[in-house]
């Protein structure tokens, strides 16, 4: 069993915020995320920090990464109309539900992403935020 991380959690882990100890302390096993998440946190390093892109990289080697495959995709497309996420969220959300029993659930600082996760039934975890 892992943790799924989206994007917004695996970033705590490479640019210290107040919930990064946190979620450091909390992770006590292998995580997972999907092949978005190496997008997106590469993308958001290259605006915010790009001195911090080798060790986004060496984190995102440790992480386990599931592709993003028609199943997904198809999920997300068909999201019930009461789960309102944008399309990279939605990917997110899609991942961590077919991931199903092997994960725990999921670890984001997204406060939408959550509220919609927790609607499709997935658990849902934000070490350190308040």
């Amino acid at each position: 069993m892992s943790w799924y991380l989206d994007s917004s959690a695996i970033l705590k882990l490479i640019l210290i915020e107040k919930e990064s100890r946190a979620l450091v302390s909390f992770l006590k096993e292998p995580v997972t995320t999907s092949a978005i998440s190496r997008v997106e946190v590469i993308r958001t390093l290259r605006r915010a920090d790009p001195e911090k892109i080798e060790v986004g990289l060496q984190i995102l080697y440790k992480i386990r990464i599931v592709p993003i495959n028609q199943t997904t995709l198809l999920m997300a497309e068909n999201l019930p109309a009461n789960i309102t996420l944008r399309t990279l969220d939605a990917l997110h959300v899609a991942s961590a539900y077919m991931l199903g029993q092997t994960i725990h659930g999921l670890v984001t600082y997204d406060k939408q992403m959550a509220v919609n996760a927790k609607k499709l039934g997935i658990e849902v975890v934000s070490p350190g935020a308040r």
